[in-house]
C-alpha cells in the first residue's frame, strides 16, 4: 500500500503546513458517519461510492485508512498541525471506538463445549443439545434432550471432573496392559489441573493426551497403523463411545 506523504486533510503552502479545506470537509464527514454508527468499512465504501480519493497514488479507501484517520490526535491541533476537528469531538470518537472494541473481546474458551457432541440422555439415549436463555452462567451447561425433553444443568467443572475420574479408573481389557510413565505423568497433571478452576482450558487437552497415552499402552493398539495422536480429539473418540447424563447429573462414560 502506498502511503500519503502528507496527512489527509493537509497540504504544504509557502513551505507551511495548512488545512486543505476540501479534504478537511471529508475528515469531518468521516467523524460524523462514525458517531452515527457507521463501521469503518461502511465509511470506506461510502467514500469510494462518492468517488472521493484518498490520494492520487492510492485513491481507494479501506477500513484501515478510516480507522487510522479517526484515531489520529493530530486532527485536534497537535504536533504543529492546524486543528480540523474539536478535541471534544475527537474524544467522543475515541470513546465510541473503545466501547466497540470492548464488545468484541473474545470469550474465554470453554473446554467442556468440545465434548458436547458426545453427550447423550441417560433416559432415552438421544443427543443432548445446549439451550439458550437469559441470566445463564458461562461456566455451566444447560442441556435438553432432543427426544424426551429432559432438561439438565451441570457445571463444566463437575462434568470434566467426573469424566476424568472414570477415564482414570477404566480398566483396559488386555491383562498385559501396563501404564507407561507418560500416562502416569499425564494422570497427575490432569488431577492438578482440575484443582485450578482458573485454567479450565488445559483440562480437556490433558484428558485427550491421557486417553491417547493409555491407549498406546495396549499391545493391540500398537499393531494398528493409525494410532491416536497426542492431544488430538480423535484419540478421545477412539476410547469413548458417548457420555450419558441423568436428570440428577449422574455422568457415565461409555467406552468402546
Amino acid at each position: 500500500m502506498i502511503n500519503r506523504k502528507i496527512l489527509y486533510g493537509y497540504q504544504i503552502q509557502n513551505s507551511e503546513l495548512t488545512v486543505y479545506s476540501e479534504e478537511a470537509a471529508v475528515v469531518g464527514r468521516i467523524t460524523t458517519l462514525y458517531l452515527a454508527g457507521a463501521s469503518y468499512q461502511k465509511i470506506a465504501d461510502t467514500l469510494n461510492t462518492d468517488c472521493i480519493p484518498f490520494s492520487a497514488d492510492a485513491p481507494l479507501w479501506n477500513k484501515h485508512k478510516v480507522k487510522r484517520l479517526l484515531e489520529n490526535p493530530r486532527y485536534t491541533g497537535t504536533d504543529g498541525y492546524p486543528a480540523i476537528i474539536e478535541k471534544e469531538r475527537f474524544e467522543a470518537v475515541q470513546a465510541q471506538i473503545q466501547s466497540k472494541t470492548a464488545a468484541c473481546v473474545p470469550t474465554k474458551p470453554r473446554p467442556a463445549l468440545r465434548l458436547k457432541e458426545h453427550l447423550r440422555c441417560e433416559h432415552c439415549g438421544s443427543s443432548l443439545h445446549r439451550t439458550a436463555g437469559a441470566n445463564r452462567r458461562t461456566d455451566t451447561l444447560y442441556l435438553k434432550c432432543d427426544s424426551c425433553g429432559m432438561q439438565i444443568t451441570i457445571a463444566d467443572a463437575d462434568l470434566l471432573t467426573e469424566i476424568n475420574r472414570q477415564l482414570a479408573e477404566h480398566d483396559v481389557p488386555d491383562s498385559s496392559y501396563t501404564p507407561s510413565g507418560e500416562s502416569v505423568r499425564l494422570a497427575n497433571a490432569i488431577n492438578r489441573s482440575l484443582e485450578r478452576p482458573d485454567a479450565p482450558e488445559a483440562v480437556v487437552s490433558l484428558i485427550l493426551q491421557g486417553v491417547s497415552a493409555r491407549y498406546d499402552c495396549c499391545p493391540a493398539a500398537q499393531n494398528e497403523s493409525h494410532r491416536p495422536v497426542e492431544a488430538d480429539p480423535k484419540g478421545f473418540d477412539r476410547a469413548v463411545s458417548h457420555i450419558t447424563i441423568s436428570s440428577a447429573n449422574a455422568v457415565t462414560v461409555h467406552f468402546k
